[in-house]
């Protein structure tokens, strides 16, 4: 009798097996052939769960950020925290990682910063964007409430900052700048959040 496997766990195995060629072979010299190789199933069986190599390494980047959307959604929705003390946590866990750092991680920011790839990751930045955007609006919003944050268009600021945030923290990264060079980016974005929501930019220190 053939092993018949639920279509998320042979889905789980092909990701699971592109993410390790990637990593050992590079993302350009691994093809659709190695995938199906390594994971022993047909061709037919691996453009039933994914359309190309393209979608396989999307999906791959997805995944990486769902711990990074939940922590943030946990922060956002601890009670005990005041909104600037929100936005403070919500700097370092977007940009303070180094701990985390993983050869898998590497690979992944290599593959993304790849030419070929542009279009899909603005794509990425989009959705990654609508994810962070409620989570955003409702910290300003809650300053707002608090008189904390003087600002008459929450969701609007929000999705001014959010957007400028994502796609200027992916490109420095694009431009493998150093930590100095990263720090002073991250300085000045400290400067446009205090000045648009009214607070003194120490807040936002640590």
């Amino acid at each position: 009798m053939r092993d018949v496997k639920l279509p998320e766990v042979r889905k789980a195995e092909i990701l699971d097996a592109s993410m390790k060629l990637f990593t050992e072979k590079g993302y350009l010299q691994t093809t659709t052939q190695d995938i199906i190789n390594q994971v022993g199933i047909s061709r037919g069986l691996l453009y039933y769960h994914f359309k190309n190599k393209e979608e396989i390494l999307y999906i791959l980047v997805e995944k990486s950020v769902k711990p990074l959307i939940l922590q943030m959604e946990k922060i956002v929705n601890e009670t005990s925290l005041s909104p600037a003390e929100k936005l403070k946590q919500f700097l370092q866990t977007t940009i303070i990682q180094e701990d985390s750092v993983t050869e898998e991680k590497v690979t992944l920011q290599e593959t993304v910063q790849l030419e070929k790839n542009r279009y899909m990751m603005d794509r990425f930045y989009h959705k990654f964007i609508e994810k962070l955007l409620p989570l955003f609006t409702k910290v300003i919003e809650e300053g707002k409430e608090q008189n904390v944050f003087q600002v008459a268009y929450p969701y609007e600021t929000a999705h001014f900052l959010v957007t400028g945030y994502v796609f200027v923290s992916n490109d420095i990264k694009l431009k493998k700048l150093g930590i100095e060079e990263m720090e002073i980016y991250l300085e000045a974005f400290k400067g446009v959040l205090a000045k648009t929501l009214g607070i003194e930019e120490s807040i936002l220190n640590w």
